[in-house]
């Protein structure tokens, strides 16, 4: 079993997703981690939002951050890993795993009673131009539960710093990694000051706030 953090627990589980949303749902504390290793590792950590889901919505970030981070920390110094607004993560310039998060409610002004994100990334090879797993870029030597761990310890950290600063904790960092900037995404404006995607259409600029991004069960 990993080695997670203090406030952080993890539960097996063969559908990681679904068994987060179900705890979620019968009222477990934040903090539980359900994950699953394998030719993938997919995992789902349950919040307990004291914020609207305006704000709320920013875990799915600060999520797909920590997993950059944490790859960061263990991974080879030379892989190249961006992400794309809307949860995917790439791996030298192909699609390795992708974040999302789900709430129980949709309206940005109500503070969710749960929020659940999760992610999954590839760790055995691909036959498939426009994807890669980790072992294809040279991390043969990183396992899931040494990705779950290093992931789980730079989300507390993000989670301590975005405490106190919220969404501009996340704002460089997300820019300075983004996929639709380093892939010269013409339509790609930026990101607002609650991480929403501004991009240009017909010559005008449009808003597609981080709430968007959220599934409803």
């Amino acid at each position: 079993m990993p080695d997670f953090p203090p406030l952080l627990r993890g539960m097996l589980a063969a559908e990681p997703w679904a068994a987060a949303v179900e705890a979620a749902r019968t009222g477990c504390d934040g903090g539980l981690i359900c994950w699953r290793g394998g030719a993938t590792l997919d995992a789902a950590i349950v919040f307990a939002p004291e914020v609207p889901l305006s704000e709320a919505a920013q875990m799915q970030s600060l999520t797909a951050l920590a997993l950059r981070d944490g790859l960061g920390a263990i991974g080879p110094a030379e892989m190249p890993v961006h992400l794309t607004w809307d949860g995917g993560v790439m791996v030298n310039g192909a699609e390795a795993g992708r974040v999302s998060a789900i709430s129980p409610v949709s309206e940005p002004y109500l503070v969710p009673d749960w929020l659940v994100t999760a992610f999954t990334i590839r760790f055995l090879p691909v036959d498939d131009l426009e994807r890669t797993a980790l072992w294809s870029e040279g991390a043969g030597d990183v396992t899931p539960e040494d990705l779950l761990e290093s992931w789980a310890r730079h989300l507390m950290h993000r989670l301590s710093v975005w405490e106190e600063a919220r969404a501009r904790s996340l704002h460089a960092d997300l820019t300075g990694c983004s996929w639709e900037v380093e892939a010269g995404n013409a339509g790609f404006v930026g990101l607002d000051e609650g991480l929403g995607r501004l991009r240009r259409v017909d010559g005008a600029v449009t808003l597609d706030p981080l709430t968007d991004l959220l599934e409803i069960p």
